[in-house]
């Protein structure tokens, strides 16, 4: 990504969430947006202090990388 402010990382389609919570333990973040499903199947929603409208281009530029990983 040509945006020095986004830190890519590896994807992984076989860690677990407590290897993915590990891998980010050390990066100063400023911003969190966790989602995910509970042993239930209901989607779980946590973020640090983001607006909705915060969390909406957070969740944008994670788009983007995935749609575009060679910008």
């Amino acid at each position: 990504m040509n945006n020095q402010n986004v830190i890519s990382m590896p994807a992984s389609t076989s860690f677990t969430p407590e290897q993915a919570f590990e891998s980010a333990k050390g990066i100063v973040l400023t911003d969190v947006l966790i989602i995910g499903y509970d042993e239930e199947g209901a989607l779980f929603v946590r973020s640090s202090r983001l607006t909705r409208a915060e969390a909406l281009f957070l969740l944008e530029k994670g788009r983007d990388y995935v749609m575009y990983p060679e910008d």
